[in-house]
């Protein structure tokens, strides 16, 4: 296990220097965002992997003792932790948003309130990858070495809300598109 624990840190502080790397190349403010929410949780993935490592040190040193379970314990614990913070959900690099099913409700982040949930809202449209600069690769090689699920999405709370960034996104004028003129119709 530790062997494993040791070859992750090394891979993932790799990648991490990576997406450093490359977000020296970014020309917008949303992929410098998205590298640096990805860079943050890779810096916490090393930092869980290095809790990993020191609580199986701590178990090898203390068999035969009495401390051997309690170091067994925590060495668990810390694997646990991974697993249900790294491996179950998609990690949210830049919007996230949580809908429960049983309930039909959504909780929104910016709010911090559970709503319920009546149609679609809330949306969630993925960042096309051309706008990430070549992150998408470095995404989907952090995700074949971790196991881990990246999402790179905007989420929108209304319906409103995601109409205008579809408009802002096509380039278009909705009121020279529908014919609508500055004086009336």
């Amino acid at each position: 296990m530790a062997h494993n624990t040791l070859m992750l840190v090394a891979q993932l502080s790799g990648l991490r220097i990576n997406v450093l790397a490359n977000r020296l190349g970014c020309d917008t403010e949303l992929a410098r965002t998205v590298h640096d929410t990805l860079a943050a949780k890779l810096a916490r993935m090393i930092a869980a992997q290095r809790r990993i490592l020191a609580a199986d040190r701590a178990r090898v040193a203390s068999r035969g003792t009495e401390d051997e379970e309690d170091a067994f314990y925590d060495l668990h614990h810390y694997q646990t932790a991974f697993y249900e913070t790294w491996l179950v959900e998609p990690i949210a690099l830049l919007d996230d948003y949580l809908v429960d099913d049983l309930t039909n409700e959504y909780f929104h982040f910016y709010t911090g309130e559970w709503h319920h949930r009546d149609g679609e809202v809330p949306i969630a449209v993925p960042v096309p990858t051309e706008k990430l600069c070549g992150l998408d690769t470095i995404i989907t090689e952090i995700e074949d070495v971790t196991g881990s699920r990246f999402s790179v999405e905007n989420v929108y709370y209304s319906e409103a809300e995601a109409e205008v960034a579809w408009w802002e996104s096509t380039g278009a004028n909705p009121d020279v598109i529908f014919g609508i003129e500055e004086g009336g119709r």
